[in-house]
């Protein structure tokens, strides 16, 4: 549980230091993709490994993050993790 809450706090701290502020233009699909794996990586350092994750990050890595976003975005959703703005 502490480990939990350490990870909720780290994440906290990121979001607030503008590590997932936006730029002037929108982040491709990928690049988001890959800003939700490390999102997810970052909170499940202290956690047990999802297998849905850890596919949806292996479809990221293979040029495929249409539906990693979609995994990936529930999963952080539902732990109540905060998720990074996309620009349309």
């Amino acid at each position: 549980m502490i480990y939990r809450s350490l990870a909720l706090a780290a994440t906290a701290m990121l979001v607030s230091t503008g590590v997932f502020a936006q730029s002037a233009t929108a982040l491709s699909d990928q690049d988001y993709c890959y800003e939700l794996s490390n999102l997810y990586r970052a909170y499940a350092r202290f956690n047990q490994v999802n297998v849905a994750a850890a596919e949806a990050m292996s479809q990221c890595d293979k040029g495929d993050p249409k539906s990693a976003i979609t995994t990936l975005s529930n999963i952080l959703a539902g732990q109540k993790i905060p998720l990074p703005k996309q620009k349309p």
